[in-house]
C-alpha cells in the first residue's frame, strides 16, 4: 500500500474520534432502561470491545505518530483513568446516567486484552508500514 495514501497523524486523529464518540455516547440519556445486570450482555462486551480498540489505536498514535518510547505503560494509564473519568462524571453529574462498577470492569478487561494482543498487532502494523509515514 502506498504510504502516501494515508495522511500524518491518521492514527492520532483515529484515536482522538474513539474518545470523542466514547464521550458522546457517555453522556447521552438512554432510551431505553434496562434492568441492572450483573453478567456480561452486549452492553459490556460493546465496553470490552472498545476500549480493547481505543487502547490499541491510541498506542498505536502515541508510538508511530509521536514515537513516544514505553507507550503501552501511558496508554494503559490514560484508557483506564478516562474510562474512570467518565463513570465518575456520570455518577455525580448526570440525573439520567449513573456510576457502574460492572462498566469500569468492562473497559479494564477490553485494556488487558490490549495488554495482552497489543504487542503483536503493532509489529503486524508495524511491519506493514501502512501507517509509517
Amino acid at each position: 500500500m502506498d504510504r502516501s495514501l494515508v495522511p500524518r497523524y491518521f492514527l492520532t486523529t483515529s484515536a482522538y474520534t474513539i474518545g470523542l464518540v466514547l464521550l458522546f455516547l457517555s453522556f447521552i440519556p438512554l432510551s431505553v432502561k434496562t434492568p441492572i445486570q450483573l453478567d456480561f450482555g452486549i452492553d459490556k462486551f460493546a465496553h470490552t470491545s472498545v476500549y480493547f480498540i481505543f487502547s490499541l489505536v491510541l498506542d498505536l498514535a502515541l508510538s508511530i505518530d509521536w514515537q513516544i518510547n514505553k507507550s503501552k505503560k501511558k496508554t494503559v494509564i490514560v484508557a483506564f483513568f478516562y474510562g474512570l473519568m467518565i463513570e465518575v462524571i456520570q455518577g455525580i453529574g448526570l440525573i439520567f446516567r449513573s456510576f457502574e462498577l460492572n462498566d469500569l470492569l468492562a473497559n479494564s478487561i477490553g485494556i488487558l486484552f490490549f495488554l495482552v494482543l497489543g504487542k503483536t498487532i503493532k509489529k503486524i502494523v508495524v511491519k506493514s508500514g501502512i501507517f509509517i509515514n
